[in-house]
């Protein structure tokens, strides 16, 4: 675990809802998997040069004593090399981070650390199924530039408007669709585009791998049908929750229960074996909805 200090070096405006923003960074090295993430750390008051950066403990980071902590949020990488890193961020009101890129400029600075990644689909895996929304965009266009020759990919990928559409790079064997829906503008339609490519499959076709990204709610009823509904192992997907509706009135609710209901939650993954974390995370999800969450 690395903290690099880093400072923008270009602003661009891809849509009316996502940024583009190039930083300079000496010394991040990427892993190279597509839905690599980092986490940013912003500026605790108004002088955007002032990031006050935490300090490694192992595989962690604590905020030294007498030090501000800065905000942090988590944030894919949609491309790197040599000495830069972009970065690209969904255009939203409020929120530490869409109201700092509306307002960047080269110069701003930064703090970020090393990137951790989680595609990772079987060996010999030829055929992929790829879902997002506006937020997993960047991770899902990146997946999809590096996926590997002879791989199949079918994509699907959720905007709030087709303002918000991209121009992505053509890749041999990917198929992509735009849907309108989710984000902030309605349900989201992740779940259903998901069932609808697998009930399309070929009967005897080999299992796809597949990676969701987006709205976290959304992804329980995706969760739901590929393990419970499905019985598909865990290694034959990834689901990524990047976002919460009105996460800080659901981390304010969340803060507000008991302590005995806290410890029930925690129990449900402390009680399942690794090789059921999957069936443990429905159960969780199960009871979180139950308590309104």
């Amino acid at each position: 675990m690395k903290i690099f200090r880093a400072q923008v070096r270009r602003v661009t405006q891809l849509s009316p809802t996502l940024i583009r923003i190039r930083l300079a960074v000496d010394g991040f090295t990427s892993t190279g998997v597509g839905d690599e993430y980092v986490r940013l750390f912003f500026p605790h008051g108004e002088d955007r040069l002032d990031v006050s950066l935490p300090r490694v403990v192992g595989d962690s980071w604590e905020t030294p004593p007498g030090a501000p902590e800065p905000p942090m949020r988590t944030y894919t990488i949609r491309a790197a090399g040599p000495g830069w890193v972009d970065v690209d961020f969904v255009v939203h009101d409020g929120g530490v981070a869409a109201s700092w890129a509306r307002t960047a400029s080269v110069g701003d600075i930064l703090g970020l650390n090393s990137p951790t990644g989680l595609y990772d689909p079987p060996a010999g895996t030829t055929h992929q199924i790829l879902l997002g929304d506006l937020t997993a965009l960047p991770a899902l266009a990146r997946l999809v530039e590096q996926s590997p020759e002879g791989m199949v990919t079918e994509a699907v990928i959720e905007v709030p408007d087709d303002a918000s559409r991209l121009a992505l790079p053509q890749h041999p064997g990917a198929k992509i669709r735009w849907v309108i829906g989710g984000n902030w503008v309605g349900p989201s339609l992740l779940p259903q585009a998901l069932k609808a490519a697998l009930a399309s499959l070929p009967e005897g076709a080999q299992r796809p791998y597949v990676w969701v990204a987006g709205q976290t709610p959304a992804l329980r009823e995706v969760r739901r049908h590929l393990r419970r509904e499905l019985g598909w192992p865990a290694q034959s997907f990834k689901l990524v929750g990047y976002w919460i509706p009105r996460a800080e009135e659901w981390r304010d609710r969340y803060d507000a229960l008991p302590p005995e209901t806290v410890a029930e939650l925690n129990s449900i993954f402390e009680a399942a074996p690794e090789s059921e974390q999957e069936l443990a995370m429905i159960e969780y999800e199960d009871r979180l909805e139950k308590l309104g969450l």
